[in-house]
């Protein structure tokens, strides 16, 4: 029987009872990606990260959501950040490691942000939509549809799609059928994440298909780091923008988006809520 040390950390936000909740795992002694996806399973949180070798210059990240593992997530490794910081006073540490190799991070103590890079250069290809067919698939009309969904890669592959209005991003109705059969990207992984703006201003959601049914995550740092990309590769050099996610879901999450020369960055403020012992046996 192993005892796990465990943290609870709301993410994108500075209040108790907004942002997007994580559990940070601290690992001294290596656990199984089987046992990984259980606790991910049980905790049933959008995302669980676990930390390896949380006292060196090369931290260790492994991020979960209760179905599978992902090669890169903003809010789990900015959650992870303020864990880290917690536990080496001084950091010495300027990236840390992920399934999709190594992220550079920055923490500014004077904002009190945490900043993470995306891992890769950005890519994109075309999805299988039209505009009448996004209308369709989202519950809009096609006047609400400013350009057809895109797939967008800096990290974490996902479907992206701007709307004309933050009224519009709130008023999706979706189709499950027509989300399945086209925002899907590989079985058990089906998203679309629907953003309008406001000169520096952007409101965005982002669902998901679990289980069969639709659901939403509150706050997506993987997904506002696409949207860098997909700007960059639409040939903006630099910006920074503040997103607003999850205030349908009475969960305001606040994430900071730039671009510096090409440069992806996502970052937020943390709250710590409090920790505790997993009692597990693998």
């Amino acid at each position: 029987m192993k005892t796990l040390t465990y943290f609870w950390i709301n993410v994108f936000t500075t209040e108790q009872d907004k942002g997007n909740p994580l559990p940070v795992f601290v690992l001294d002694d290596p656990l199984s990606k089987t046992a990984m996806q259980k606790i991910a399973a049980m905790l049933n949180q959008s995302e669980t990260v676990f930390i390896e070798h949380v006292d060196s210059t090369d931290p260790k990240l492994s991020i979960f959501t209760p179905m599978q593992a992902l090669p890169f997530a903003g809010h789990p490794i900015i959650g992870a950040l303020k864990i880290l910081e917690k536990l080496q006073p001084n950091p010495t540490f300027t990236h840390v490691k992920t399934e999709s190799g190594n992220v550079p991070v920055e923490i500014d103590r004077h904002k009190h942000i945490y900043w993470i890079k995306a891992p890769l250069a950005p890519t994109m290809r075309a999805s299988t939509l039209t505009i009448a067919g996004t209308a369709q698939m989202l519950g809009l009309t096609e006047a609400n549809i400013l350009s057809c969904p895109t797939w967008v890669n800096t990290g974490s592959e996902q479907l992206l799609v701007e709307l004309d209005s933050a009224e519009a991003v709130d008023a999706i109705a979706i189709n499950s059928t027509l989300f399945k059969e086209h925002a899907t990207l590989y079985e058990g992984r089906t998203m679309i994440y629907a953003w309008s703006r406001t000169n520096n201003d952007v409101y965005a959601r982002y669902f998901y298909l679990k289980n069969g049914a639709i659901g939403e995550d509150s706050g997506t740092g993987s997904a506002a780091a696409n949207l860098g990309g997909l700007l960059c590769l639409n040939g903006t050099i630099s910006l920074e923008y503040r997103i607003r996610q999850g205030c349908k879901m009475g969960r305001e999450n606040i994430l900071y988006l730039k671009v510096v020369e090409g440069e992806i960055w996502i970052g937020g403020q943390n709250t710590f809520m409090g920790q505790g012992e997993l009692l597990w046996a693998e």
